[in-house]
């Protein structure tokens, strides 16, 4: 059994808990003075970040002291940066709850290969980690490389949060990335049991009872990844909300800071770096989005399954297992919320880019005027009065 939930862990989240151990977001051991080291260069880092950027000792892109509205997106974009880089490790940190989720998920795996028959086959797990993974790395490196050819203090200073951010969100994704592979499983070993009561319909009884006992075992391991998911929930209960807060906020400010640099013609490297960031927070957003959606069409695929069969509906007993498996995957649906608040689908991401995009049109729609009642105010004033 051990070895078997070693390689659902190994082909998933060993190496994310590895990186975030040298990245400083976990303990390298599960103790106080670990906790409290970790945490320790956790307020160094945002307090240091946090001075140097409110004593704005440094260059801007745009008029710091008389655009305003300019001015209240950068700080808000940072004062939204530090507090989830906080909020995320002080989570993770304290609330970390992951060693619950890696042990249901596991005991899920063990329970499909057991009494279900499914081979045991983590190829699946392996190429989906490993595309996250390697979309992960290229986001990185993409980002740090901008970030050293850009050459600003700005960036420097915002590249440690923003990486982190970038980590736990992909540590998010590779959850759902093992909840539909075990979905997958699910459909695989709840298609053999319905093989297998097609074909013992005119067997033995007591060979006939042994495909209906493996009914309550398939609803036991749904409601098992059902309760699995609501402990995925629970430990990312701030950190998720946090996130999708942050990537609405930089999503709809990015743009502005484009279309600000377009008309101010600032440097090409800058409105690279800006265009950059902006799709890699989309890409950020949509992967967890249609991996989740995925996962809500696998259990309506499991649903239909046993809802559509008509073989032998005359016996009682399997009328009555069905009925009980049928009301259970009514109820328990596989949705991923955000804090209870937002469900994490491709329905939620569209509303999402709609709201960047409307926020897009504002931001640049009230620039527009405040430069246009500026220049007429300052027009008004250097014209000299008519004598009387």
């Amino acid at each position: 059994m051990g070895q078997k939930c070693g390689e659902l862990h190994a082909a998933s989240m060993r190496r994310m808990r590895r990186v975030m151990k040298c990245m400083g977001m976990l303990p390298i051991c599960q103790n106080l003075f670990a906790k409290v080291f970790c945490n320790v260069v956790l307020v160094i880092t945002v307090g240091f970040s946090s001075c140097w950027r409110f004593s704005f000792d440094y260059d801007f892109d745009y008029d710091f002291l008389n655009d305003h509205f300019s001015s209240t997106i950068d700080l808000t974009n940072f004062g939204a940066l530090v507090a989830s880089h906080f909020i995320i490790v002080m989570e993770l940190l304290w609330g970390n709850r992951s060693r619950d989720v890696d042990s249901q998920l596991q005991e899920i795996h063990f329970q499909m290969i057991a009494h279900l028959g499914t081979p045991v086959n983590t190829v699946r797990i392996r190429g989906y980690c490993n595309a996250i993974y390697g979309s992960l790395i290229i986001r990185w490196l993409i980002f740090c490389l901008m970030t050293v050819h850009n050459n600003r203090a700005l960036t420097y200073y915002a590249l440690y949060s923003e990486i982190v951010l970038m980590a736990r969100f992909s540590e998010f994704t590779l959850y759902c990335a093992v909840i539909l592979f075990l979905y997958h499983e699910l459909v695989l070993g709840a298609s053999n049991v319905v093989k297998e009561l097609e074909k013992t319909r005119f067997e033995l009884w007591s060979i006939r009872l042994l495909s209906l006992e493996k009914l309550p075992k398939l609803q036991r391991i749904h409601c098992s990844l059902w309760q699995s998911i609501r402990c995925l929930e629970r430990y990312f209960q701030l950190s998720l909300i946090t996130l999708l807060m942050k990537f609405f906020i930089d999503i709809s400010a990015l743009p502005y800071w484009l279309y600000l640099s377009k008309i101010q013609h600032t440097e090409v490297s800058i409105q690279h770096y800006v265009a950059l960031d902006e799709v890699i927070k989309i890409l950020e957003i949509v992967v967890p989005c249609y991996i989740c959606t995925q996962c809500e069409a696998m259990q309506r695929k499991l649903r239909s399954m046993f809802y559509t069969i008509t073989t032998d509906r005359r016996n009682g007993q399997l009328n009555a297992a069905l009925r009980r498996l049928n009301l259970q995957l009514s109820q328990e649906k596989c949705q991923f919320s955000a804090g209870g608040l937002v469900d994490i689908n491709t329905e939620m991401l569209g509303k999402f880019i709609f709201g960047t995009i409307s926020y897009i049109v504002v931001c640049i729609q009230f620039s527009i005027n405040l430069r246009a009642s500026n220049s007429s105010k300052l027009a008004s004033s250097s014209t000299p009065s008519a004598h009387i």
